[in-house]
């Protein structure tokens, strides 16, 4: 986590959160990742996992019940993150997307139980993460 990132809402989170951050990460970090992001109102930091599936050299995270969630709202018009990915944390570009088909079809190809989610809004939410670059 970045220094002075809040940890996501949850026990739940925390764990994964913990478990992500540890050398035990390999049983998880095939399918989860850390986005820390600052909160555009607060300029405090804050960490959340997500599934995340590769798209070219980008990742996509689907924001499942996005109604219900505000963290992806301060990616809007794109942001500057931070993602733990595999045991290695990287800087990288995120961006909300909406009606992007390509990332769709990204995500279910990775995730196919997840139609369900992906169809129950109108619109699906997207984040793209792009140009991440390795942090020394």
């Amino acid at each position: 986590m970045a220094a002075g990132a809040k940890p996501s809402r949850g026990p739940g989170n925390r764990v994964v959160a913990a478990l992500l951050r540890s050398p035990l990460h390999r049983v998880a970090s095939g399918q989860l990742l850390l986005i820390t992001y600052t909160g555009r109102r607060t300029g405090r930091s804050f960490t959340t996992p997500a599934m995340y599936a590769r798209t070219g050299d980008d990742l996509v995270v689907h924001v499942a019940h996005a109604e219900r969630k505000v963290w992806w709202r301060n990616l809007r018009g794109g942001a500057p993150v931070r993602v733990r990915l595999r045991g290695r944390d990287y800087d990288a570009e995120a961006e909300v997307v909406t009606g992007d088909a390509s990332l769709e079809e990204a995500y279910l190809a990775r995730f196919p139980r997840e139609r369900e989610r992906v169809d129950e809004p109108a619109e699906p939410i997207f984040v793209r993460l792009s140009d991440l670059q390795p942090v020394r």
